[in-house]
């Protein structure tokens, strides 16, 4: 493949000790530089619950939800900082877009912008969402990976793929290896939100979904080599 988009949670960056973890971040950007060594471009995008969600704001009365979200979208800013930094330390080329006006060194998401970057060779972060609220960042990595032509969206989560009920909840849930977008959404899968899929159904972008636990997992999920589910149209 020639470039595929990651997408990974806030989540993934924090542990033990907090909201960010040295040794998650270093994990977390072994694997892209993995990734790269195959040849592979890689575009991200991260979410931000590990600082703050706007969901989290629902019992807030004297907050917006636009308001809420906008936090939110704040929050993906500062681990795409993060993740840049952690990147470049082991002397890879990072840039930073965003639909939001922000300092750091962050670049306007706009198409001219986008392209110039795609036709480097380099890792391009999103952050900020989509710059509107409503959407959620899985939405925006659809909309991502679409913009830069990526031939796949690989979605690191903390379970092995997709399951018919939640496995942390349920130990008769079933594991799903392959499935259609229409499946996603009509079965009320949660691991995107109706809006991706739509989106990505109508791109046909493929999607892969497996634990970010797994060693090595970028790579590997790209050679078939581990436990995941696929989303696309038969």
């Amino acid at each position: 493949m020639k470039s595929v988009l990651i997408k990974i949670s806030g989540e993934t960056l924090s542990g033990p000790s907090g909201r960010f973890d040295s040794g998650a971040i270093a994990g977390v950007c072994s694997n892209i530089r993995n990734t790269l060594e195959d040849g592979v471009g890689v575009r991200l995008v991260v979410g931000g619950g590990n600082i703050v969600r706007g969901r989290d704001f629902q019992d807030c009365q004297f907050m917006a939800t636009e308001t809420a979200d906008s936090v939110g979208m704040l929050s993906t800013a500062l681990n795409a900082i993060v993740i840049r930094d952690a990147l470049r330390s082991y002397g890879l080329k990072v840039d930073i877009v965003s639909p939001l006006q922000l300092p750091f060194d962050i670049l306007s998401c706009d198409i001219f912008t986008v392209n110039k970057l795609s036709a480097c060779d380099g890792i391009i972060i999103f952050c900020g969402g989509s710059g509107l609220p409503y959407f959620s960042t899985d939405t925006v990595a659809v909309i991502a990976a679409t913009m830069t032509r990526c031939d796949v969206l690989l979605k690191a989560t903390k379970t092995d793929g997709v399951y018919d009920m939640d496995p942390n909840e349920h130990r008769d849930a079933q594991h799903i290896p392959e499935l259609t977008y229409n499946d996603a959404i009509s079965r009320n899968l949660r691991v995107m939100d109706k809006t991706a899929f739509e989106i990505a159904s109508q791109k046909k972008m493929p999607i892969y979904v497996f634990s970010v636990r797994e060693q090595d997992c970028f790579r590997r999920a790209l050679t078939g080599e581990i436990k995941m589910s696929v989303i696309r149209d038969t």
